[in-house]
């Protein structure tokens, strides 16, 4: 079952930061397009386990947290992001959309 975390000031990022890029920075890559998954949340809304391929994985540790907020274009986007440690050493980013409650990978 799935929990609806909750997005504030303290626990989110700014999104609309902007790094400026070197001629030396790393190029970027384009995200793989999201794929919905099963995700058991604590009672904060913070990924405990999770089905991916079949199996279920333990959630290790939480990397990073942060949130989206935007308008893009007139189709507002509100997601919560998780960049997490499995137990299996692997480190994934998925992401809930805070308005239908539906978790994906991306």
């Amino acid at each position: 079952s799935s929990h609806e975390g909750a997005c504030t000031e303290a626990s989110c990022k700014d999104e609309h930061a902007v790094t400026s890029l070197s001629p030396r920075a790393p190029r970027m890559r384009p995200l793989d397009p999201p794929s919905p998954l099963r995700v058991l949340a604590d009672d904060e809304g913070t990924p405990t386990h999770l089905r991916l391929k079949g199996r279920v994985h333990r959630v290790a540790g939480v990397q990073e947290r942060w949130c989206i907020d935007d308008e893009w274009w007139r189709e507002p986007i509100h997601r919560t992001y998780f960049e997490l440690a499995l137990e299996d050493g692997r480190v994934i980013t998925l992401f809930q959309d805070r308005m239908s409650g539906r978790w994906s990978v991306q």
